[in-house]
C-alpha cells in the first residue's frame, strides 16, 4: 500500500512540475509580447517617423517664413571637367514684402518715383499677393543704389541666381527653362536642349530663398531678420563630354570671323566624344521669346540639322566602291572637265577645263565630279542608299537632344543615272548633318571604325566596322593630299599638318546659292580631333569652310 501511495505522490508532483513549468512559459511569452510591441514603437517613433517626419517639417517650416525664391532647385549642366556650361551668375532683384508695408498708399507713390513703375500697376500687384513677390529683377547698380540710400518699408532688394550667364556656353546643346522660373518654382522646365531632355533628373528639392521668419500668427519673429535660406535636397548635376576650353575657342573664332549661320562640330578623335558642338545664329537663353519671331531661325542647332553635302560626300560614295570592288586604288580617270550622262551634260566643277588623267586619290582629293560620277554609275542605286544607312545617314543618331535630323536618302527603286550621278556628288535629293559627316569621317581616321558620338558619359555605345584599313588608308591619303595641294589647301595647319574634304552644295534662290563644308582631322600624326565646319549659304568650302577649319584647329592645337 505504502508503495501505491509513494507513485501517486511521485505521479502528483509531476504533473505539478508540468504545471508550473506550462505557466512559467505563458507568462515568458506575454512578457516577450509586450516587449516586441515596445520596441516596435521605439523603432517605428525613434527612427522611421525621425525619417519620414522630413515630409511634414518641411511643409511647416514653409509656413513659419515669409519668402521668394532666390536660386532655382535645378542640377547644373557641366563639362568634362565639371566647369557649368552655362556659367550661372548673380544679379539684384526687387522684392515686395506685402506684410512689412506701414503705409500702403505712400509705398505706392515712393516706389513708383523710384522704379518708374505705373501706380495703378502696383495697386494691381498689391491687391493679387498677399505673400512676398518680386516686383523687378535684373537691376543694375544705379538702380541698387538708389533704393539702397532710400529705404523704403516692404520693399527690399535681394540677390538672385541667374542660371545662364553672359559667357554662356554650347547654348543650343544646354537648351534653356523657362524664363518664369525666376519668378515661379513650378515653371522650373526645360523646354530645349539638355534641359529638357534631362528635366527629371535635373530638378528636385526646394529652392533657396530669402526672407523672414514668422510666429504662427504670421508675425515676424523678433531679431529674425533678413536671411538666405539653403536649397533643399539639390539634385544631382549633369555632366557631359564637352569641353569648355574647345567650346569657348570654336565660338570665339565664330564670333570673330562674324559667320552668320553656321554649325561646327568637335570631337575627339580616338573616343568619339563630342568636344564642342556650337551653332550660329545663336540667342539669350533668359529671354528666349525674344527670338521667337527672327528670320534667321536662331533656336535652330544647324549641327544638328539636314544639309546638302556636296562634295564631302564623295568620300562616303568612294568608300563603297573602294570596299566593295567597284573601282581600284590604282586605277585612272580621264576628266575632260564635263561628263554626259544620258541626255545631261554635268560640268567638273573644281576645274572646267578637264583635270586630265587623275588617279582615285587625286579624283578625291581634287574633287573631280566626272571621276565621281564614273565610279559612282558603277554601284547599284540600292547598294549607295543602303550603304548611307550603314555609315549612318539616313537615321537620327542615338543622342540626348530633341530636334536632331534624319537626313533625307533617296528611294532606289526611283533613282534614274541622272539622280545616281547627282547623288555621287553630294547634290540632289540628298541631306546629311554635320555630326554625321563628322562620324563618318571620324571612322576614316580610326581605320573604318565608326562609333555613335558620345555627349553623356555612360550613354550606350554603338560600334561597328564600316570598310577595312586598307580602304581607310587610301581615303586618309587622298584627303592628306587634298589638304596639301587640293581643294583644301586653305584647310592645311602648319606645323600640325591637317586632312580633309571641302564642300560646295550648289542651291536655288537668291545668292549666296550654296553651302560651304569642310570636314577633316588633325594633326596628321596621333589624330586628336576631327573638325565638321558648316557654313549654310555663304558661298563655296574652299575659300569659306577650309580656312574657318584651319583658325579654329591652329587655336585648339596651340
Amino acid at each position: 500500500m505504502s508503495k501505491i501511495r509513494k507513485f501517486q505522490a511521485c505521479v502528483n508532483g509531476q504533473v505539478s512540475d508540468d504545471v508550473t513549468g506550462s505557466r512559467i512559459r505563458y507568462v515568458l511569452f506575454g512578457f516577450g509580447c509586450v516587449f516586441l510591441f515596445f520596441l516596435g514603437l521605439l523603432i517605428h517613433y525613434q527612427l522611421i517617423d525621425s525619417i519620414a517626419g522630413i515630409k511634414y517639417i518641411r511643409p511647416a517650416s514653409l509656413q513659419r517664413r515669409e519668402s521668394v525664391p532666390v536660386a532655382l532647385a535645378r542640377g547644373r549642366i557641366l563639362d568634362k571637367n565639371g566647369v557649368p556650361l552655362h556659367y550661372p551668375c548673380w544679379h539684384s532683384a526687387l522684392a515686395v514684402f506685402p506684410s512689412k508695408i506701414d503705409d500702403r498708399q505712400s509705398f505706392v507713390e515712393e516706389v513708383a518715383v523710384l522704379t518708374g513703375m505705373d501706380e495703378h500697376s502696383l495697386e494691381t500687384m498689391l491687391d493679387t499677393h498677399t505673400t512676398p513677390f518680386k516686383l523687378s529683377r535684373g537691376l543694375s547698380p544705379e538702380q541698387v543704389e538708389a533704393i539702397m540710400s532710400c529705404p523704403i518699408p516692404g520693399l527690399v532688394v535681394i540677390p538672385e541666381a541667374v542660371r545662364y550667364g553672359p559667357g554662356s556656353l554650347a547654348r543650343h546643346v544646354v537648351g534653356h527653362i523657362r524664363p518664369n522660373a525666376y519668378v515661379n518654382p513650378k515653371d522650373n522646365i526645360g523646354e530645349s536642349g539638355l534641359e529638357s531632355w534631362f528635366q527629371t533628373s535635373l530638378t528636385g528639392g526646394t529652392p533657396a530663398w530669402v526672407g523672414t521668419l514668422v510666429t504662427g500668427d504670421g508675425l515676424e519673429i523678433p531679431g529674425s531678420g533678413m536671411r538666405i535660406g539653403p536649397t533643399g535636397d539639390h539634385p544631382e548635376d549633369l555632366l557631359t563630354t564637352l569641353d569648355v576650353r574647345v567650346q569657348y575657342l570654336v565660338e570665339r573664332v565664330l564670333d570673330q570671323e562674324d559667320v552668320q549661320k553656321s554649325g561646327v562640330i568637335v570631337l575627339d578623335a580616338i573616343s568619339g566624344e563630342i568636344l564642342a558642338m556650337a551653332s550660329r545664329p545663336q540667342y539669350d537663353q533668359n529671354h528666349p521669346e525674344d527670338y521667337f519671331q527672327l528670320p534667321d531661325s536662331p533656336f535652330v542647332n544647324r549641327s544638328t540639322s539636314d544639309f546638302t553635302p556636296g562634295s564631302v560626300w564623295k568620300t562616303v560614295v568612294l568608300s563603297l566602291a573602294l570596299e566593295k570592288g567597284y573601282v581600284y586604288p590604282d586605277e585612272v580617270f580621264e576628266c575632260r572637265g564635263r561628263i554626259e550622262v544620258g541626255s545631261t551634260v554635268i560640268n567638273c566643277g573644281a576645274s572646267p577645263e578637264g583635270h586630265g588623267r587623275v588617279t582615285v586619290r587625286q579624283a578625291l582629293a581634287l574633287s573631280c565630279n566626272c571621276a565621281l560620277i564614273e565610279i559612282g554609275l558603277r554601284v547599284p542605286p540600292q547598294e549607295l542608299v543602303d550603304w548611307a544607312l550603314e555609315c549612318g545617314f539616313g537615321n537620327k543618331l542615338r543622342l540626348p537632344l530633341a530636334g536632331q535630323s534624319a537626313g533625307i536618302l533617296p528611294a532606289p527603286g526611283s533613282m534614274l543615272p541622272g539622280d545616281v550621278a547627282n547623288y555621287s556628288i553630294g547634290q540632289g535629293y540628298l541631306t546629311i548633318t554635320p555630326i554625321q559627316a563628322a562620324c563618318f569621317y571620324r571612322a576614316v581616321v580610326c581605320g573604318g571604325e565608326w562609333k555613335n558620338p558620345g555627349l553623356v558619359p555612360g550613354s550606350e555605345a554603338n560600334e561597328k566596322t564600316l570598310f577595312s584599313e586598307r580602304v581607310s588608308r587610301v581615303l586618309q591619303e587622298a584627303l592628306l593630299l587634298s589638304a596639301q595641294e587640293g581643294t583644301g589647301k586653305a584647310a592645311w595647319v602648319p606645323g600640325f599638318g591637317s586632312a580633309g574634304k571641302t564642300g560646295t552644295a550648289e542651291l536655288n534662290g537668291d545668292s549666296p546659292s550654296s553651302h560651304a563644308w569642310f570636314i577633316g582631322w588633325t594633326p596628321i600624326l596621333s589624330p586628336k580631333y576631327v573638325i565638321c565646319v558648316f557654313c549654310e549659304r555663304a558661298g563655296d568650302g574652299p575659300t569659306i569652310a577650309a580656312p574657318l577649319f584651319r583658325k579654329i584647329a591652329e587655336q585648339l592645337l596651340h
